[in-house]
């Protein structure tokens, strides 16, 4: 099902965009794919830069219960990695990390019962602009080694179509279990920012609704929907 039409595209504004415009006349699976984005996005509305270097593609589905969508993104783009050989992991909500810094990032939109899944990927990028070098980085860069765009996007493919699969059978336990498995932060302090909110903690798990489970400080459990998680500093 997934990529079982594809709209491959040299250049486009947001591959999310173009998702938007297809989705009543286009299957469910249905992939928007670009070599390069002129205004792709990330949570926030922040720019995300996307050069030719990169994997940039969207998703169009139509699941009953959209909460794990995220979830079920993430694990499928660090099984799609590591079947490339690239070990990465998972910062909750929706950061792809390698070797704690930031290769991609999933970014979903819920528009007329259906859902956009943006899955942005630095494959061989070798430089970003000065306001992004200390944070994002490539799998190039962290590897020395360049990877194979089409290699990763039928990977990609692939083990969505597998989570998701997970998720519509229900199989939620096994759904999260793959998710702990690539979670980093697990077990670590972590701050928690939800607005004007900032909250630090333990992270402890992740809901089978997808909220992170903090302990806090004066040991109340905590379960965050939204916002970012980042490492505390030692």
């Amino acid at each position: 099902m997934i990529g079982s039409k594809v709209y491959s595209l040299d250049i486009v504004d947001s591959t999310n965009e173009f998702a938007k415009a297809l989705l009543n006349a286009t299957p469910e699976g249905t992939v928007v794919l670009a070599r390069q984005q002129t205004n792709g996005r990330g949570r926030f509305g922040k720019t995300w830069f996307s050069p030719e270097q990169g994997l940039w593609m969207s998703v169009v589905l139509r699941p009953t219960n959209p909460a794990l969508i995220t979830i079920a993104a993430g694990v499928a783009v660090c099984e799609a990695l590591h079947d490339c050989g690239v070990s990465p992991s998972i910062k909750w909500p929706n950061d792809i990390l390698l070797n704690n810094k930031k290769i991609g990032g999933i970014l979903t939109e819920t528009v007329d019962h259906h859902v956009i899944v943006g899955i942005g990927l630095n494959l061989n990028i070798q430089s970003f602009p000065d306001d992004l070098s200390d944070v994002a980085s490539s799998v190039y860069l962290e590897t020395g080694q360049r990877i194979d765009r089409e290699k990763v996007y039928n990977r990609v493919c692939s083990q969505l179509e597998r989570c998701y699969t997970m998720l519509i059978e229900n199989q939620i336990d096994a759904l999260l279990s793959l998710w702990r498995s690539h979670a980093m932060f697990l077990g670590h302090d972590v701050v928690v920012e939800q607005g004007d909110k900032k909250m630090t903690g333990t992270a402890l798990d992740i809901s089978e609704s997808g909220a992170l489970i903090v302990t806090l400080s004066d040991g109340r459990l905590e379960r965050v929907i939204g916002g970012t998680c980042r490492l505390l500093a030692r």
